[in-house]
């Protein structure tokens, strides 16, 4: 019941607010790897409960899965970053950051002011490939 009101509130101060308004969702897999999710000025922001390195090939395959060209990716202990190209030509970035041993945050942006529904799309094949759906 409180899960319901809070989605409800978030939604509530959502249309209020503009487009300009973060979007604060719950994983599904909350406890199993990857837990809330937020989508604030064209980029979703995503946490996992899963090593960085593991995050880091979970994502390129997932990429490939989606047919995304990778263009481009550098990749450090601390973070990552791949730069792809949709079929549409539209741009994706994708920045992959070590929190904390066992913590992984994954930024996705497509296109530049961002794509919401392609970024989700995105977060569902990561989550595939790493088991959480």
């Amino acid at each position: 019941m409180k899960s319901i009101k809070l989605i409800s509130l978030v939604a509530m101060l959502a249309m209020g607010c503009g487009c300009a308004a973060p979007v604060i969702l719950a994983g599904a897999g909350v406890g199993a790897g990857a837990g809330t999710y937020a989508y604030i000025k064209g980029e979703l922001k995503v946490e996992y409960s899963r090593s960085y390195e593991s995050v880091w090939r979970t994502t390129l395959n997932a990429l490939r899965d989606s047919n995304i060209t990778i263009e481009e990716r550098t990749k450090d202990g601390i973070s990552g970053t791949i730069k792809a190209r949709r079929v549409t030509d539209t741009p994706v970035k994708v920045n992959v950051i070590n929190k904390a041993a066992g913590a992984t945050i994954v930024k996705i942006r497509v296109g530049a002011f961002g794509d919401r529904e392609t970024s989700v799309i995105i977060k569902k094949a990561i989550d595939r490939r790493l088991g959480i759906s």
